[in-house]
């Protein structure tokens, strides 16, 4: 097989994975559709340095992290290029390869989902950056500590604390969009009874 050929069969596999990354770390359609292919070329220039003994999606994974860094440090020189306005954030693509894709067989079913991966998703886009590029990583792509660390460039220790911090936060974030407004939560009555 030729290098050509190896890299869109590999790119074709992760293609979702690959976008929803981009747009877990620039969290604007535009954007992610720019970094994505900006990485792509650069990984395809680079493609001779990668040691077929590791999985592709870290190694790729990093490079897109290593691109949007570059990028971030551009705009940094060039602040006043930066849009005006911007769109809402995009809904992650999930193929139906995933294990959160799944067809529920009645409509009840179907709208307690929606409603249940909405919420989910909102509060994972209100995580800050770092603890939600972790969550991203462990709990959506499936990486191991190990392929987080090298491609965040921190000592796995960094990343368990992020991703422990990360799904506290998440789980408060799921407990206070569950309760109705006016809501407290269970307490203790003070009544007696």
């Amino acid at each position: 097989m030729d290098r050509s050929s190896e890299f869109q069969d590999l790119v074709r596999k992760y293609l979702n994975s690959l976008y929803n990354y981009a747009l877990v770390l620039t969290r604007h359609v535009e954007d992610a559709e720019d970094l994505l292919q900006e990485s792509l070329v650069r990984a395809y220039g680079g493609l001779h340095t990668f040691d077929r003994s590791l999985r592709f999606k870290p190694w790729i994974f990093t490079i897109i992290r290593n691109v949007q860094i570059d990028r971030q440090r551009r705009r940094r020189v060039r602040p006043s290029e930066a849009p005006l306005g911007r769109e809402e954030e995009a809904e992650p693509v999930v193929s139906t390869e995933s294990p959160l894709y799944s067809i529920p067989l009645a409509p009840e079913d179907i709208l307690v989902r929606r409603e249940t991966v909405e919420r989910v998703r909102d509060a994972i886009r209100r995580l800050p950056p770092l603890l939600r590029e972790t969550v991203e990583l462990r709990d959506i792509e499936g990486l191991s500590y190990g392929e987080i660390a090298t491609i965040v460039s921190r000592p796995i220790g960094t990343v368990m604390s992020r991703l422990y911090r990360g799904r506290n936060l998440l789980r408060t974030y799921l407990v206070e969009s569950h309760q109705r407004p006016g809501e407290k939560g269970v307490g203790v009555r003070s009544d007696g009874l």
